[in-house]
């Protein structure tokens, strides 16, 4: 009989980052065969595999973790790189043909990484995205409510003078995570994680204004950085 579920809670020192990252999911890359088995049963054939994906688009790069599609925006600077994202994450407007193109992008999938020092405490879920910046925010604010990084849900609560997240699915071995963290020390991080998605919408910037108006170039980059909509400007 396995032992019963326990719960681990662990303070977190101030010594927190958050790092956006941006999932390259290999199939809109290059069209290989997908390896037999899970990321847990084949890690070192799912990792030749995305190399491969990549490299048959011209894209060399290194994931947070080996065998993570998760990687820093921090090393997205390469101009191929970011025209080959851009081509992926417009293949929806691409093939609707939208007079409205922001009606068809959405901020990119991945999110943000929660590290004490080089330890990873928590990677992005299923279905996080960079917009899930807003969740880690809000909640440096104490308004945890909504708290939002993917699935399986992590949730956060006020525990004062902590903020508290915690897992509510087990991992392997039966315990439920949980972790205390510094509101300060968090939003000095997101605050870093903020300056680093607007980077990447810098960068994005020009390679939009290739094919869109400088303002739409601007409000498409924000939403991909999952940065929000800023407000048009206003006619004169």
């Amino acid at each position: 009989m396995p032992p019963p579920p326990t719960r681990e809670t662990v303070t977190l020192s101030g010594d927190l980052r958050l790092v956006p990252l941006v999932e390259f999911e290999p199939g809109p890359y290059a069209r290989l065969d997908l390896p037999e088995g899970s990321h847990e049963e084949v890690p070192m054939d799912m990792e030749h595999y995305w190399e491969r994906s990549l490299a048959k688009a011209g894209i060399r790069l290194e994931p947070l973790l080996p065998g993570s599609w998760l990687v820093p925006v921090s090393r997205l600077t390469d101009p191929h790189v970011l025209r080959q994202l851009l081509r992926v994450q417009l293949q929806s407007l691409d093939s609707t043909k939208a007079e409205e193109p922001l009606e068809h992008v959405s901020p990119m999938a991945g999110g943000q990484v929660l590290l004490e020092g080089e330890h990873v405490v928590l990677t992005p879920r299923c279905c996080g995205d960079l917009g899930n910046l807003s969740s880690w925010e809000d909640a440096t604010r104490l308004h945890a409510d909504g708290f939002w990084i993917g699935h399986p849900q992590v949730f956060a609560a006020w525990e004062e003078p902590w903020l508290l997240l915690r897992e509510e699915e087990p991992d392997r071995n039966g315990v439920f995570h949980a972790w205390h963290l510094s509101p300060l020390a968090l939003a000095r991080a997101a605050l870093a994680a903020r300056k680093e998605q607007e980077d990447l919408a810098r960068r994005l910037m020009p390679l939009l204004s290739e094919r869109f108006p400088a303002e739409v170039a601007q409000l498409l980059a924000s939403e991909l950085a999952g940065l929000g909509r800023p407000e048009r400007s206003a006619s004169p």
